[in-house]
């Protein structure tokens, strides 16, 4: 093989487990349902978003997260 050619294969290769590397983060980041609220936050529903998580305390508001989950947040009046 010439190497101008194994270079190309080499860098090709290369822009695949890169590209593949990334895929999986994302997935990983993105995990579908999210679902990750942090310890002793409750998890809600995309439906409740902006609403009371709790009709006995209405400061605990459902919230989308970054991360792709919605959460039971305390918010102050």
């Amino acid at each position: 093989m010439k190497p101008r050619t194994m270079l190309l294969v080499g860098s090709v290769l290369a822009a695949i487990v890169v590209a593949t590397i990334g895929l999986h983060a994302l997935r990983t980041e993105a995990a579908p349902g999210g679902n990750q609220c942090s310890r002793g936050t409750r998890p809600c529903t995309a439906r409740q978003v902006g609403q009371p998580c709790d009709a006995n305390n209405p400061n605990l508001i459902c919230s989308a997260q970054a991360n792709g989950s919605y959460c039971c947040l305390a918010y102050a009046p």
